[in-house]
């Protein structure tokens, strides 16, 4: 299998091991909500999906797109009960498409949570800025907040798992209890014109602005939900906890935003597409104001803070996990595979994703960028359109696993055949929109973003070409890609269906 362990691979006694069995069911739920970042969703990427995306059908948009992700996520979860592994999509695709192909699936979805990162801090920058500003008198450029942000975020991942989780569970809380009120309060009103069931007529996808730009923002508001299996090496009992924590995370997220996406709708009625153009992000600020008492746009104020802060800290969390991942593996540089001695925390690979974070944020500074115009619109296409490829490929991969250790009931290939078919079908569609689209989500014809479906080919292309080399040059680098690192994983899974049929389950990889 390629294992290396800590004196082979000439660490000696330094610490390769994450924490096992920290984590619950319910910690790793928290997380994943986190990453999804409930209020900066309400408050940002809803009112532009309504102005300039899916319009009056922006709830049903997030309600489709909640329906193609559980999909996806039945395939994900079969991998998930099989394989437990850090490195999550990175692990599946080489178990399941061979090494190379899953090398670059690891360089792909790297790139992309090493950015998101990034991108979510310029939004904390800009609204943390604009909050002392406006409520403690302090002028601070954004770039400024965002920096701080990420040094705190590399001081709060240097300890334990458990401390991260109570830290983004306490404002995952805060968010969702606010925006629920908010939401709450104005479908109970009936906003300016009554309930608008029109807004689930999918006939109102012919009247919208930019169906393919709704797709885009639903999908982006998604993006970590991987978070689950990320975690499986330090939950308890992860081949339980991971998918049922992954179909609770999307299931939960999925009638939470298109909930608030029609209370959305209700509040202005048939003018809230003209009503969120103009408003943008003091939409839900607006409707909090009309419909709940006056101490709610205050909270909101500080809480949209928190939430860009929760959602940056948790892709921090996500793209350290794989830096750690490859680097154990020998892939990138071994140091990255350490973990603390005391806490088992990647504090090495945590400190290289902070540092790379703050140098993206630190040349869109220089550069004269908007945090959020540029800094938080043109990293989340690369990042979107990278994710959705490698989901894409993981549909691919689950197919690929599940042909060579074999199917025995019809509902094994619902699961793992027509399932992940639907789910590539439909990471492609989106792909195709999200493409197509790109000088309208850019603001214009702006070269450097038409070019992103070529830098996610180029980082893919890579991560393949450097598998392939490591083949031929150092075939045992090239056996450790995607490997199981658990001794009691690294065994034959023998599950009870495949005992009873004679059917072996292996791991095996060309």
């Amino acid at each position: 299998m390629g294992q290396i362990s800590a004196s082979q691979s000439g660490a000696g006694s330094v610490s390769t091991q994450l924490l096992r069995s920290s984590i619950n069911f319910l910690h790793i739920v928290l997380m994943v909500t986190a990453a999804a970042a409930p209020l900066v969703v309400a408050s940002t990427y809803i009112p532009i999906s309504m102005a300039a995306g899916a319009g009056m059908a922006t709830a049903l948009t997030y309600a489709a797109t909640t329906a193609i992700l559980l999909i996806f996520s039945v395939g994900f979860a079969q991998m998930a009960k099989r394989i437990t592994s850090a490195g999550a999509f990175y692990t599946f695709s080489a178990q399941g498409l061979g090494r190379p192909m899953g090398l670059s699936v690891g360089f792909v979805v790297l790139a992309a949570y090493s950015m998101i990162s990034a991108a979510i801090v310029g939004g904390f920058g800009f609204y943390g800025s604009a909050l002392l500003d406006e409520h403690f008198g302090l002028s601070v450029p954004w770039y400024w907040v965002s920096i701080t942000g990420l040094v705190l975020m590399f001081v709060i991942s240097y300890f334990r798992v458990t401390f991260t989780a109570r830290i983004l569970g306490v404002l995952l809380a805060l968010e969702v209890l606010v925006v629920l009120v908010v939401a709450l309060a104005t479908v109970f009103s009936g906003g300016t014109q009554g309930q608008q069931p029109e807004a689930f007529n999918p006939g109102e996808w012919g009247a919208a602005p930019a169906v393919g730009i709704g797709f885009f923002l639903a999908f982006w508001s998604w993006i970590g939900f991987e978070t689950t299996a990320i975690y499986g090496e330090e939950t308890r009992d992860p081949k339980e906890s991971v998918p049922r924590a992954t179909y609770i995370a999307v299931l939960t997220l999925g009638i939470f935003y298109t909930f608030v996406a029609y209370a959305g709708t209700v509040g202005f009625g048939d003018d809230s597409p003209a009503q969120a153009g103009t408003l943008i992000d003091q939409y839900f600020f607006v409707l909090a104001d009309s419909h709940t008492f006056g101490f709610m746009r205050t909270l909101m104020d500080f809480l949209v803070v928190s939430g860009f802060f929760a959602c940056a800290f948790a892709f921090h969390n996500n793209a350290s996990r794989y830096f750690y991942s490859l680097g154990r593996d020998g892939i990138l540089p071994r140091a990255l595979g350490r973990t603390h001695e005391q806490h088992k925390s990647p504090h090495v690979a945590a400190g290289v994703q902070a540092t790379i974070a703050i140098t993206a944020v630190a040349i869109f500074a220089i550069g004269g960028a908007d945090p959020l115009v540029h800094l938080a619109t043109w990293l989340p296409i690369f990042c979107t359109l990278a994710v959705l490829l490698v989901q894409f490929l993981v549909c691919l991969a689950v197919i690929g696993y599940f042909n060579r250790v074999g199917r025995v009931t019809g509902a094994d290939w619902a699961k793992t055949l027509a399932a992940p078919v639907v789910g590539a079908v439909a990471q492609g569609a989106v792909m195709y929109l999200l493409v197509n689209n790109l000088s309208f989500l850019a603001g214009g014809d702006v070269m450097v973003v038409k070019l992103i479906p070529l830098y996610v080919a180029v980082i893919a292309v890579a991560g393949f070409l450097y598998a392939l080399w490591l083949r031929s040059s150092d075939p045992d680098r090239y056996a450790t890609i995607g490997d199981l690192h658990d001794d009691e994983l690294e065994e034959l899974f023998i599950d009870e269906q495949y005992v009873e049929s004679g059917l072996e389950h292996d791991r095996r990889v060309d």
